[in-house]
């Protein structure tokens, strides 16, 4: 299972990538497509907070630059990875506690948390691609199909 969930967020990256860099060749990108990016990384960082039990003092709608993003997308996924690597299979099934942004108090798996992520990001990836279809020649493909194909 954990090789399953590293390879999700290795085709994660790969997506987040490609919408960021379709987003840094616009000259002037539309302000919510860069505010739906950024939710999706700070997000991330939210919930790596919640799954390694460290706080995390960052909205999920953090004004994030379009230059910062390639960065943190990569930051994000080698600490969560780095993290999985190391954690014994079992405990992906284990029950975190941890308090939502409007406190309210939650329990999942990281499983679930993780699997939450992925549909999470693919959502809202989906939302960036449409703002940004009629600025570009192209819009960046994020199926995941095509990643493996790639791969």
């Amino acid at each position: 299972m954990k090789n399953h969930l590293i390879h999700l967020l290795n085709y994660e990256l790969w997506a987040n990538k490609r919408v960021i860099d379709a987003l840094e060749k616009l000259e002037n990108p539309p302000s919510r497509a860069v505010a739906v990016m950024g939710h999706i990384l700070s997000a991330q960082q939210v919930w790596l907070g919640r799954f390694v039990g460290e706080p995390t003092f960052i909205s999920i709608w953090e004004d994030t630059p379009v230059s910062w993003m390639g960065e943190m997308a990569e930051r994000h996924h080698h600490k969560i990875v780095s993290y999985l690597t190391t954690l014994p299979e079992a405990d992906l099934l284990k029950p975190i506690d941890y308090v939502s942004q409007q406190g309210s108090k939650y329990q999942n798996t990281l499983l679930d948390m993780l699997t939450h992520m992925s549909h999470h990001a693919a959502y809202h990836r989906g939302q960036v691609v449409q703002l940004i279809r009629p600025m570009v020649q192209e819009a960046p493909i994020t199926d995941f199909i095509v990643w493996v194909r790639e791969s």
